[in-house]
């Protein structure tokens, strides 16, 4: 079976050329904006198959929905991109994006030409849909505090019949609608299964990959806490994963997946480079007591911006523990963005010296000055006969 004509609704542009009423756009879709409204209504573009009459397929939706009741579509179909309504010739694209027309009046005009409608579809075959243009509305209605969502839309527009495949005598008879709708059963498993396999090599990407099938290629290679990545950090993680894996156990590799999680370098200090300092006693055995009570403790340094939430923490510490060699004891330090007297303070890294700034009543200037915020000689010298005076 070769490939076959479809639209496809994935990105927030896709939906950029519709109707939106009580709607908002996601990165990847649409839902209920969460406004006054009861329900929120999308019309779609209209979509060209071409063809006067065409047979439209196939729809495929990707949704978070909650219940039947939670999610609408209907499917309309001509073969002309014109409609009379008042007297009047309107294109439909002016119709579906017409402000002056609400969701009430454009359903109104739209009615004769409903093909199908259906209540939160997953997989649905068009059998009734005939004509050159289709589009849709969609109705998204919120169940108490549940938003539902959609993301994912594929649109065949044609199909490959298996009863071509069968004699004659079944293809010219007018009662073969049954047999068509049937036999589409089967075409959209073989379908599906068909673009599986042509698609194998976009699979096998990173940066193409669907998120399901990149959670599962992480697995391939050790990546066992898979849900505590966000998709962008986990695509650029599996980006050259092969060649990084075979340094997995190493600090280089600790500090490539580290970085990737947290987008900054992580901070090691080693038992072993504690030892330059053996001839400062001192220093050696606070640096001991600090960073090194064993020879196979590593403490690791991360700006507490980096990992700024408690859940980001414990996922970076859940992720540690699973990538860590066995006999490594990792002491994680979150540097604090405070200066705290013998604690971990690094200048240039959580502490850093800035220039003067003058005191304001701001909640972040904590020490109040007089004299070094006076910009002239005769504020300095009010100032400075003010504090002889004791005032």
């Amino acid at each position: 079976m070769g490939a076959l004509k479809y639209f496809v609704f994935n990105k927030k542009r896709d939906y950029l050329h519709g109707y939106m009423e009580h709607i908002s756009l996601t990165d990847r879709g649409i839902q209920w904006d969460g406004g006054k409204g009861q329900q929120g209504t999308f019309f779609t573009r209209l979509l060209d198959s071409g063809r006067e009459g065409n047979q439209w397929h196939r729809a495929i939706v990707k949704s978070v929905g909650y219940g039947d009741d939670s999610i609408r579509f209907f499917f309309y179909c001509s073969d002309s991109p014109k409609v009379y309504y008042q007297g009047e010739q309107m294109e439909w694209l002016e119709v579906i994006k017409s402000a002056s027309l609400d969701a009430a009046k454009k359903r109104k005009i739209m009615k004769p030409f409903l093909a199908h409608s259906v209540l939160n579809p997953q997989d649905i075959l068009l059998y009734h849909a005939r004509g050159r243009y289709l589009w849709m509305e969609i109705q998204l209605f919120p169940q108490g505090t549940s938003i539902p969502e959609i993301y994912h839309m594929k649109i065949y527009a044609e199909n490959k019949s298996f009863i071509e495949y069968l004699p004659e005598i079944y293809q010219n008879q007018p009662e073969n609608d049954f047999l068509k709708r049937y036999l589409s059963i089967f075409e959209g498993v073989y379908q599906k299964l068909d673009e599986e396999i042509r698609s194998a090599p976009c699979q096998l990407d990173p940066q193409t990959a669907e998120l399901e099938f990149l959670k599962w290629m992480a697995g391939w290679v050790g990546i066992s806490q898979v849900h505590l990545w966000p998709e962008e950090k986990l695509r650029k993680l599996l980006q050259g994963i092969v060649r990084k894996n075979l340094i997995r156990g190493t600090r280089a590799y600790m500090e490539n997946l580290i970085e990737t999680f947290t987008g900054e370098r992580p901070i090691f200090v080693e038992y072993g480079e504690i030892e330059q300092y053996k001839g400062q006693p001192g220093s050696y055995q606070k640096l001991l007591r600090q960073y090194a009570r064993h020879p196979c403790m590593v403490n690791l340094l991360i700006r507490e911006e980096a990992v700024p939430t408690r859940r980001e923490q414990r996922a970076l510490k859940e992720m540690i523990e699973d990538i860590k060699p066995a006999h490594l004891e990792i002491h994680l330090i979150f540097l604090k963005p405070y200066i705290y007297l013998d604690k971990n303070v690094y200048l240039g890294i959580n502490s850093v010296l800035n220039s003067y700034q003058r005191a304001q009543l701001n909640g972040q200037s904590l020490i109040p000055s007089i004299v070094g915020g006076a910009k002239t000689e005769e504020e300095r010298r009010k100032i400075e006969a003010a504090q002889a005076e004791g005032i």
